[in-house]
């Protein structure tokens, strides 16, 4: 996928280069799409052949989401309402007043981000909305390759890949123009260098992850909690023994680290020149404290509405339910509408069997020390989100930023159980 991504690059030139020249950028985005779709064709041939028929005709689907997402007459498709023309709107003014760069807009990093091709292409919504069907297939390229890092077997991956290809959830964040796309591209990325760390070494992959993970987190902070698990590892992992070794000299980092994420909690003005500060300041803004915050129950779709928060110690308690409602909104017993059904049997019901599973092998995801890393990202990233959102349609979209974790912690859990069960593979 790198030549694609360079080929997306050079357009982007091209797009600046011929401003002066070209009014609408139509035909040279059309071309790039079809540039793209036979060069796609070629790299799935060669590198995931076993692969081709199920990903190219998810990509056939995600292109095609994206024409009926752009179609005025089109139908209305989940999602795609406020937020999207929101980000449209205010990067199509960044990119006529470029010092909006420097300052609070709506949407942050992501309009910006936006605003700044806008400002080098053009204006083109189907340019941009076709970059985020290209994230959606690196991201699931990314996924493959490690699953053969971790030697997880040919036909488990088949089921994985089909299941990220045409997961509801996945289709539409490609097609709209949500940063869905972006975070789980750089998510997914994170993972792939500490998988590369984890197997080959080398403070280079460590440094990647790091970085990647931080380009995600500044589009929404809440998935920074995937560090809390890259950190685990890179501290208590030894290669040499394959396990986690915990000493005097690993937990002294380890406590500076935890030390440290608990002084931004507790002051984040202290990270205010961050990108990630916005997310926070807005949960402050937005609410009286941090209690407001985990019982905030706007929206329509709202759960959990009776529950009142007034101590750390009643967070903690009701943490728990409150993480398991974000995990499987919206619940069955809670149902308002037809949609609110679909909902659950194509979204919640997944993260809520990803949860079974975990519960249920708990003892081979100790045995492996790849699987206790991704877990505790799974986790910690679960339990910020969970305690933070109260609404279902938020739900829906928030816990699809870890959805590619979730794939390879439930694949490797897959081929590891397998081979418990089967000694003689």
């Amino acid at each position: 996928m790198l030549i694609i991504w360079l080929i997306a690059l050079l357009y982007v030139g091209l797009g600046h280069l011929f401003a002066i020249h070209i009014a609408e950028t139509g035909a040279l985005t059309l071309s790039f799409i079809i540039i793209t779709t036979l060069l796609l064709f070629f790299i799935l041939y060669v590198h995931y052949k076993e692969f081709l028929v199920i990903l190219y005709v998810s990509f056939i689907v995600r292109i095609g989401l994206v024409l009926v997402d752009l179609d005025p007459k089109g139908p209305e498709i989940p999602h795609s309402g406020d937020d999207t023309e929101n980000f449209y709107k205010t990067a199509g003014i960044i990119s006529e007043k470029m010092t909006l760069m420097g300052e609070e807009v709506y949407g942050g990093p992501y309009s910006k981000f936006l605003g700044l091709i806008f400002h080098m292409y053009g204006d083109d919504r189907l340019f941009v909305q076709f970059l985020n069907v290209l994230m959606a297939l690196t991201a699931i390229l990314l996924v493959i390759r490690i699953f053969r890092m971790l030697d997880v077997p040919k036909d488990i991956q088949w089921v994985m890949v089909a299941v990220m290809a045409f997961f509801p959830h996945s289709i539409i964040f490609s097609g709209i123009l949500l940063r869905e796309s972006v975070i789980t591209m750089m998510v997914v990325l994170s993972l792939y260098f500490f998988v590369r760390w984890y197997v080959r070494g080398g403070v280079m992959n460590a440094v990647m992850s790091i970085a990647s993970l931080i380009i995600g987190a500044s589009f929404h902070t809440a998935v920074i909690g995937v560090l809390v698990g890259y950190l685990f590892g890179f501290i208590f992992y030894r290669r040499q023994n394959a396990t986690f070794r915990f000493t005097l000299q690993s937990l002294v980092p380890f406590m500076v680290f935890a030390g440290a994420i608990t002084y931004i909690m507790v002051y984040p003005e202290s990270i205010s020149a961050l990108p990630i500060y916005d997310k926070i300041d807005q949960v402050q803004n937005n609410n009286d404290s941090i209690y407001d915050a985990v019982t905030d129950d706007a929206g329509g779709s709202a759960y959990l509405t009776g529950l009142t928060v007034n101590s750390i110690y009643q967070m903690v308690f009701f943490a728990p339910i409150k993480v398991f409602y974000f995990i499987g909104s919206p619940m069955p017993w809670s149902v308002r509408s037809v949609n609110d059904l679909i909902g659950f049997f194509l979204d919640g019901l997944f993260y809520l069997t990803a949860l079974g599973a975990f519960v249920r092998y708990s003892g081979t995801i100790r045995k492996h020390p790849i699987l206790g890393v991704t877990l505790i990202s799974i986790i910690v990233t679960w339990i910020i989100f969970g305690l933070g959102i109260s609404n279902a349609g938020t739900a829906l979209r928030h816990r699809f930023k870890i959805f590619y974790i979730i794939i390879v912690a439930l694949g490797l859990l897959w081929a590891k159980t397998r081979r418990t069960a089967s000694p003689r593979d």
